[in-house]
């Protein structure tokens, strides 16, 4: 406990400084198995409506003496660090206080008019937003249930020896470039009327264009590209494979060592999550499938590793489905990703090895993800991770490059999901099913082998066609695990 205690005070430390992220911050308190989910509850905060309070004695009961000073104690710069020259604040070991110091907490902090910021947990007010950080991650920090380190996949249990290579021509984009009968069936459906004005729509619109703008027009050169693929093969852009490596290579230390700095440059270049694995020949797709071009063929790899990576979707564009505030969450996401799978294998070309950038191309990115340590497959059919539940994009740099592999985690996903279903009620298409796990698909476009909730895609893809194209990320904003705020947790 004292080594816990020295590290999240060293954490808390570099926090104040500005050397460290409040994202890297939370990230690097989740590998200590801590959670400071109580700081993003700041998110939230908006003013209250209610008349000025004075600052004077507080109305809540008085918290533990073993808590030691408040950060209140030590005097704060306008930005809510530390001021120059003042010592950090020491925090004891966390000694419980009775159950009866605690008021029932309320669902989100409070600013009051009078300039105070309230905690949601323990009533307390506090001068400035930093102060309230400060609190919240120092008196309100609690263990995450469950994160643990495994050493096989959750999902392997549920494989069977049906279990084969997927064909990228038989996924639900793909198929409206080929299958005529579901094409026939996808351009018969009827349009959703909007309730939106003529001028919301527009901006919603304008946001949208804005946010694939990147991905749009430089994640491909090739003319027909209109963001989300990734690699096109034989053309250029953010995903190009044709890009040089240095012809020397660069001392590099041990593979140790240059995981390290291959996970730190990946976040420096944006990568919100960001996990090693050996890349399961399984999970690499039998065929590619171009849809811009029309190319097929088979596919291979020659690359041992995948760096995976998740890019983190806005939540308060994501609850706004199904409508243009998720999609311009989503094609936010897209060009975020063609940025860092570009940077950080320009990186690693520099260094001498080889590396390419990919997108939803090439392999399939959820498995590869789980196999990284990123999280677990959810009955929606997505990665739910600690972090953010089902709100992020996967892509990923495939490299040579010596590194180690991560090994997957479980925090208790399979279980949660078996009883929740909370995705499956919100989703308007009816495309995830609510009962037990099959081994029975929907279509073609389900992979054989897997016992799994099978989600029904052609119906999802229908009810995006419904609603003009605009993405429906309903089961994404449902998942308790996506939310900013967890109080239930």
């Amino acid at each position: 406990m004292p080594k816990l205690t020295n590290e999240l005070t060293s954490l808390q430390r570099l926090l104040r400084e500005g050397t460290l992220s409040r994202r890297d911050f939370v990230r690097r308190l989740l590998i200590l198995g801590v959670s400071a989910g109580s700081a993003e509850l700041l998110a939230s905060c908006a003013p209250a409506q209610q008349a000025p309070v004075s600052p004077a004695t507080p109305t809540h009961p008085p918290l533990h003496s073993s808590y030691g000073p408040t950060p209140t104690d030590t005097p704060l710069s306008a930005g809510g660090n530390l001021a120059l020259g003042a010592t950090p604040p020491a925090y004891p070991t966390y000694t419980p206080a009775p159950e009866s110091a605690y008021p029932s907490p309320t669902a989100t902090p409070v600013m009051w008019e009078a300039g105070l910021w309230m905690c949601p947990l323990c009533k307390g007010r506090f001068g400035a937003e930093g102060e309230l950080v400060e609190h919240l991650l120092s008196a309100h920090v609690s263990k995450v249930p469950g994160v643990r380190v495994v050493e096989e996949p959750t999902y392997r249990r549920y494989l069977n020896e049906e279990i084969a290579r997927f064909d990228q021509r038989n996924i639900i984009f793909a198929r409206m470039m080929w299958d005529r009968e579901y094409i026939a069936r996808a351009g018969s459906q009827a349009q959703r009327q909007w309730r939106e004005s003529g001028e919301e729509l527009a901006q919603g619109r304008a946001v949208r264009t804005g946010a694939i703008w990147v991905d749009d027009s430089v994640g491909s050169l090739a003319p027909q590209y209109g963001g989300f693929s990734g690699h096109v093969r034989g053309f250029g852009g953010l995903y190009d494979w044709d890009d040089a490596v240095a012809p020397q290579k660069s001392p590099i230390g041990t593979p140790e060592e240059m995981t390290v700095r291959v996970k730190e440059a990946a976040r420096y270049y944006g990568a919100d999550l960001v996990g090693v694995t050996e890349i399961n020949p399984l999970w690499v797709y039998s065929h590619y499938y171009d849809r811009e071009t029309g190319a097929y063929g088979e596919n291979e790899t020659g690359y041992k590793y995948a760096i995976m990576i998740g890019i983190e979707m806005d939540f308060g564009g994501i609850r706004q489905s199904p409508g243009w505030g998720a999609s311009a969450a989503t094609a936010l996401a897209y060009s975020e990703m063609g940025e860092v799978v570009a940077k950080l294998a320009k990186y690693i070309r520099t260094l001498g090895y080889e590396a390419v950038p990919s997108g939803n191309d090439t392999t399939q990115n959820i498995p590869l993800a789980i196999d990284a340590g990123l999280g677990e497959l959810g009955r929606l059919g997505l990665l739910l991770t600690p972090e953010y539940g089902a709100r992020q994009r996967l892509c990923k740099v495939l490299t040579n490059l010596p590194l180690v592999a991560d090994k997957p985690i479980e925090f208790g996903m399979q279980r949660f999901c078996e009883t929740c279903m909370a995705c499956a009620h919100a989703c308007p298409a009816k495309a995830i099913p609510k009962g037990e796990r099959s081994l029975e698909r929907t279509s073609i476009s389900n992979r054989p082998g897997i016992k799994r909730w099978h989600v029904n895609v052609e119906n999802c893809y229908l009810f995006w066609r419904q609603n003009g194209g605009v993405d429906c990320s309903n089961c994404v904003a449902a998942c308790p695990w996506s939310q900013q705020n967890r109080p239930w947790l």
